[in-house]
């Protein structure tokens, strides 16, 4: 089993390029439409202590603190080794339709949990940019959203050239 695994990269790929439309349109937001920008900019630092202490009270709920065991727990313990490609040789080829299953359901439960920890963390790391790029943090933003996509793409190109 190796770590670059052609499903694994194919999945990343789709993530990748989803980080770097995203980090784009933000960077081109930045430049084009600068008072949009700053409108953007503005709202999220504004409502940064609005996020908190809504995220806190999730974080005191029972039943999000349960869905996040729940997330950590299907992230470490089903997605992950899906995509190296764990199950592939574990799982028969009658279980192909039930594994799928399996991960589409999940689905809703990453998507919650992605919701709610981009949540917490926008508004402080707006802030935190902002101190890097003088009233630029959008653009700069997208910066850093497409270089997490570029990370996706690298990984594919090792993987094309290890397999090769």
């Amino acid at each position: 089993m190796s770590i670059f695994n052609e499903t694994a990269s194919n999945y990343i790929q789709f993530i990748s390029m989803v980080f770097e439309v995203v980090g784009i349109t933000l960077a081109y937001i930045e430049i084009r439409f600068k008072p949009l920008a700053d409108r953007i900019e503005t709202r999220i630092l504004n409502d940064e202590s609005r996020i908190k202490a809504f995220a806190y009270k999730l974080i005191e709920n029972k039943l999000s603190a349960s869905l996040i065991t729940v997330f950590i727990t299907v992230i470490f313990f089903v997605e992950i080794p899906y995509l190296v490609g764990f199950y592939d040789k574990v799982i028969p080829e009658s279980w192909q339709n039930t594994e799928a299953t399996v991960i589409w359901s999940t689905s809703p439960i990453i998507f919650l949990f992605v919701v709610l920890i981009w949540s917490v963390l926008m508004g402080d790391f707006v802030a935190w940019l902002n101190r890097f790029s003088n009233g630029h943090a959008i653009g700069a933003l997208g910066v850093v959203v497409t270089m997490i996509g570029l990370l996706g793409d690298s990984y594919q190109a090792i993987t094309i050239l290890v397999n090769k």
